[in-house]
């Protein structure tokens, strides 16, 4: 019952986010700059996730712990930011959904491959026939998307 309910989570989380490209490049219209509309939605962010720690309690003696980290989380930073400036500038261009979907096919090849090797601590899980079965429908769909939307040079 606990995984489906985190499973109907995720999928509202995904409609969520299918609106946050549509929404920057409505703020970078108003705002002239994709970039600065990119800013101010991880600001918001931000301020979000900050008040949310402060409220559950957890605000005490982390900051130590910070210069403990590996290298390679500030990949996890990038890529929100990287998502969020490309979505502003990416989908006005090709659409909404095409621009998911291939952020989808992007996402399961990554996902995949970090299975593979267990990357970052994850438990290792092979590429089997199945996965990539999948894996190759989704951009299969995802060229599918591309072809029949195009309707801008």
């Amino acid at each position: 019952m606990l995984t489906t309910i985190f499973l109907l989570i995720a999928l509202a989380l995904g409609v969520l986010i299918s609106l946050q490209p549509a929404i920057n490049t409505a703020v970078a219209d108003r705002l002239g700059n994709p970039l600065m509309a990119a800013t101010f939605s991880i600001a918001i962010s931000l301020v979000l996730l900050v008040m949310a720690w402060i409220s559950i309690g957890k605000f005490d003696g982390q900051w130590s712990k910070i210069s403990s980290l590996p290298w390679w989380v500030l990949i996890g930073g990038a890529s929100g930011a990287f998502f969020v400036a490309g979505g502003v500038m990416i989908a006005p261009r090709v659409g909404v959904a095409t621009f998911f979907v291939f952020i989808v096919a992007g996402q399961l090849i990554g996902a995949a491959v970090a299975d593979h090797f267990g990357a970052f601590g994850m438990i290792e899980r092979s590429i089997s026939a199945p996965r990539l079965i999948g894996i190759l429908l989704v951009v299969a769909g995802a060229a599918l998307v591309q072809s029949s939307g195009e309707t801008n040079p």
